[in-house]
């Protein structure tokens, strides 16, 4: 019975696999979007509109991983020269990599299903200096879930760092093994590690990483950690929240904000931080401070891991596939936003690249204020449904 399911497993995982890498280089490649010419286009001869920032920039993507002091990998996405990377494989990651070692020793030999991690690998950093933003993945996720906006912030000249937070990983919360979280101090030995590589001389990022200019980005629990992260270290400039904050959404015993500027990005449709408790984290948050709502977004859209599987059902769907268990406690958490009636990841996705990379740049630049998130909800029918700021 056992060999006839994992040959089964194996003719499935044969059968979809090309579907899933196909359909994953097509979510992470051009988005089909209209783009008005952008500042790097032009010289800064325009002014950016607020769909400026949804295609991929001007530069191409390189990838490393490095590792933080405690061990915990970082996975690093930076500018290239379009030369450089063209013609070149892009990168890769693979769900089962993130399995406990108790679950991967259930699956078929070879079970794998990939999906593009938006970089080549090793590929020859630009020249010049360029602000460094930390990434911070979710509760039961992992450092490279939301590949499709971390290697498009890179492409706009960003160094993207994202640590694996040990503590909630995938691969812990699924062994049953979380514990207490180190996420802040995650992202403070991050930073930490890009800026003393780039003051080293023989480091690939000698001069690379322009350290005056940091920004923190996070999803659901990563949400909390950079709202934190602004709070505990004066080295950040702005952060931005998505499915998730800190005072008032996941951490309501919290009394301290950032005085940085700040960004919620809101799914209308989540069930797992809803758009009530993401309003009371708003409320709480000092100015400056913007809200973006996408409507009809569920949890996951902020992540690709609607997109892993089938597309359908997200880590369901993948863990169904490779004939392991989803505690009944992440059933929920594993799905949200990725059935209908929701707003597909793929049509969310062009949305929250802009966002991230309008509200970067308006705080480390080039942009001098922030024109790019003027006018959201006309620019993004049935995908942006509320816009709002205070200064």
């Amino acid at each position: 019975m056992r060999s006839t399911a994992r040959r089964r497993a194996t003719t499935a995982l044969s059968a979809l696999l090309p579907a899933v890498l196909a359909a994953g280089a097509l979510a992470l490649g051009p988005v089909a979007v209209p783009a008005p010419a952008t500042a790097a286009a032009t010289g800064e001869a325009t002014v950016p509109g607020p769909t400026a920032y949804a295609e991929d920039g001007p530069y191409g993507v390189g990838q490393r991983t490095m590792r933080l002091p405690s061990g915990a990998p970082v996975e690093v996405w930076y500018p290239t020269r379009p030369a450089d990377v063209a013609g070149e494989p892009a990168g890769t990651y693979d769900i089962v990599d993130w399995l406990p070692p108790v679950l991967q020793g259930l699956l078929p030999e070879g079970a794998s299903v990939t999906h593009p991690s938006g970089g080549v690998r090793r590929a020859p950093i630009a020249r010049r200096g360029f602000p460094l933003v930390v990434f911070s993945h979710g509760f039961a996720g992992f450092r490279q879930q939301s590949a499709f906006l971390t290697a498009a912030v890179a492409s706009w000249g960003y160094v993207v760092a994202a640590p694996d937070h040990r503590s909630r990983t995938m691969t812990t919360v699924l062994g049953g093994e979380a514990g207490t979280t180190t996420d802040v101090q995650d992202l403070r030995d991050t930073i930490t590690l890009l800026g003393t590589k780039s003051r080293t001389k023989k480091s690939w990022l000698h001069e690379r990483v322009d350290m005056t200019r940091v920004g923190a980005v996070g999803h659901s629990a990563g949400g909390r950690a950079v709202e934190n992260l602004a709070v505990a270290d004066a080295r950040v400039d702005t952060w931005v929240a998505m499915a998730g904050a800190a005072t008032g959404a996941l951490d309501e015993g919290a009394t301290e904000v950032p005085t940085q500027p700040g960004l919620l990005l809101v799914g209308g449709a989540d069930q797992i931080v809803t758009r009530e408790r993401m309003e009371a984290a708003y409320v709480a948050m000092s100015a400056p401070k913007r809200w973006v709502e996408l409507g009809g977004a569920g949890h996951l859209a902020f992540s690709d891991l609607c997109e892993v599987g089938d597309g359908e059902a997200g880590l369901l769907s993948v863990a169904d596939l490779l004939g392991f268990p989803i505690p009944a406690t992440l059933v929920r958490l594993a799905s949200d936003g990725c059935i209908d009636p929701a707003l597909a990841a793929v049509d969310a996705w062009p949305a929250i690249r802009h966002v991230v990379v309008a509200q970067l740049r308006s705080v480390l630049g080039p942009d001098q204020a922030a024109p790019a998130l003027d006018g959201l909800v006309e620019a993004w029918p049935g995908v942006v449904t509320d816009s709002r700021s205070a200064s």
